[in-house]
């Protein structure tokens, strides 16, 4: 298997035209370089450098001879692409921190770049933190982000959720099915995007590369034995192939693209059971190959399960009232219960959020209407308050909705809670598109504020013990599989906190 290096980062970044109006620019680099031929791999935020762009890699305004390959471009229906991941191969001399400058301009003429670089240990680069939060988190540049009140207290869990042997003396093995629920190495690739830390790089390398060895040729793990869409991890795979270009992750991706077909996005009121969480398990699957691929068929498959959830929500089975979530019967849901309309707060931040990765790409009007009335669904339907001394009167989101037979529900507000993350997640992106649409958002955003408040009481203790010359190797997290339901589709967080509430 080959390695991939990391390069130091960051010293300054030049962009000398606008965002999806890019001409030419150039970046600076620092990076530590060894002798012989040298492999550069720089990751590009979507809409940056066209793919018929010409290049320059200079070191002190000296031209170095170089050859550019575009391993991977963005997504595009357009006739015109952009490069998502170049790679850069050319002689040096050896250095630490050696400051180099690729510039490039765009040329009308059809681009041919060479095809038969072999990846060789190449050495990760990018100019800036938010360069690559960009590139892969599809974040727009907002300036310096204040996120350490979201990835301090990430760190801390993932200390713990990292180590093996921590984890075994509480019963955790690598082989236990349910560690690899909810994606962890995605999480924890993300917080080396948020973080620049390239502990938590190879943490999640560790992490993708267990998965990959336990895919089995039919896109099944091997951990389960048996077919179940809840454990299609396809985000942590994205990740590692776009940092390292690691083909086994490309291949394990498609294998479980194919194996997630068996998933029927359809619900009609004979359906036996169906949650969204296999419904968000398939479109994430559907949503990561083809953003990578640009594949037909995946493409196919995002829309078949799209035009399934907008039916569900806004033309639902049963004559159900319009109520803003994909609704289907509590028995298909739970296995029990009766066939009265219900929806789960928490499953759908896990939909909205494969909904929002597509929507992000590509300004689906259908994705971006069925987050919004994600947002309505939660604020109307998906909350309830708590009661105890200590919780009187805190929103809390509700696990399980059954419109029609509350009793149904089940409210704990000591566990309940646990989702305030994610949900809070989903409501700020529905809070996005509704400004966005310039709709009113008022009382989304402040359902939004509450929860998000309640997400960042992790953030007062690591302060408080940080402050305190108290915070300890690791925090602990039980179930482990906590870790990713809380931070792998929560990265967004600081970024929509500072878009839509700078106002607080």
């Amino acid at each position: 298997m080959h390695k991939l290096f990391l390069g130091l980062v960051v010293t300054y970044f030049t962009l000398l035209s606008s965002v999806h109006a890019v001409g030419f620019g150039e970046i600076h680099l620092s990076v530590n370089l060894t002798k012989n031929s040298m492999q550069l791999l720089l990751p590009i935020p979507n809409g940056k450098i066209p793919l018929s762009s010409d290049f320059e890699l200079s070191e002190m305004d000296i031209p170095i001879k170089a050859d550019y390959m575009a391993k991977t471009v963005w997504p595009s229906n357009s006739e015109k692409k952009y490069i998502r991941v170049l790679l850069i191969e050319f002689s040096h001399l050896g250095g630490k921190n050696t400051p180099l400058k690729l510039k490039w301009t765009e040329n009308e003429k059809s681009k041919e770049f060479k095809t038969d670089i072999t990846i060789n240990n190449p050495i990760l680069v990018y100019p800036s933190l938010s360069w690559l939060t960009q590139s892969f988190l599809l974040h727009r540049d907002v300036g310096k982000l204040d996120n350490e009140w979201y990835i301090g207290p990430q760190a801390q869990y993932a200390k713990y959720v990292t180590n093996e042997k921590l984890l075994l003396q509480r019963g955790y093995s690598p082989e236990k099915a349910s560690q690899w629920l909810f994606d962890r190495p995605q999480a924890i690739y993300q917080l080396y995007l948020m973080s620049g830390n390239i502990k938590w790089f190879h943490e999640a390398n560790i992490l993708a590369q267990f998965y990959i060895e336990h895919i089995d040729e039919e896109g099944v793990s091997t951990l389960t034995k048996k077919y179940d869409p809840k454990y299609f991890m396809p985000k942590g795979l994205l990740f590692r192939y776009l940092l390292t270009m690691d083909d086994k992750a490309l291949q394990a991706l498609k294998k479980i693209f194919y194996s997630s077909l068996k998933w029927d996005p359809v619900y009609t009121s004979h359906r036996g059971f169906w949650t969204e969480r296999n419904q968000a398990a398939a479109l994430n699957v559907a949503v990561t190959y083809w953003e990578l691929t640009n594949d037909k068929r995946a493409l196919e498959r995002i829309n078949e399960i799209l035009n399934a959830t907008v039916k569900m929500t806004f033309n639902p089975e049963n004559n159900w009232a319009l109520r803003g979530c994909p609704q289907h019967s509590f028995k298909s849901h739970e296995g029990k219960g009766d066939n009265s309309p219900t929806c789960s707060p928490w499953m759908m931040a896990l939909l909205g959020d494969a909904l929002w990765r597509f929507y992000r790409l590509t300004n689906d009007i259908r994705a971006s209407s069925l987050i919004n009335a994600f947002g309505d669904f939660i604020l109307n339907h998906g909350i309830f308050y708590g009661t105890a001394a200590k919780l009187k009167g805190i929103v809390m989101p509700k696990y399980i909705v059954s419109m029609e037979n509350p009793r149904q529900e089940e409210h704990n507000q000591w566990t309940d809670p646990q989702h305030s993350c994610d949900v809070a997640g989903l409501l700020g992106k529905s809070v996005y598109i509704k400004q966005k649409e310039k709709q009113d958002a008022f009382l989304t955003k402040l359902l939004f504020k509450a929860l998000l408040e309640q997400c960042q009481n992790t953030y007062v203790k690591y302060k408080k013990e940080k402050k305190n010359g108290k915070l300890k190797n690791h925090w602990l997290l039980n179930p482990p599989r906590r870790f990713g339901w809380m931070y792998s589709t929560t990265s967004d967080l600081p970024w929509l906190e500072s878009l839509l509430l700078n106002d607080y």
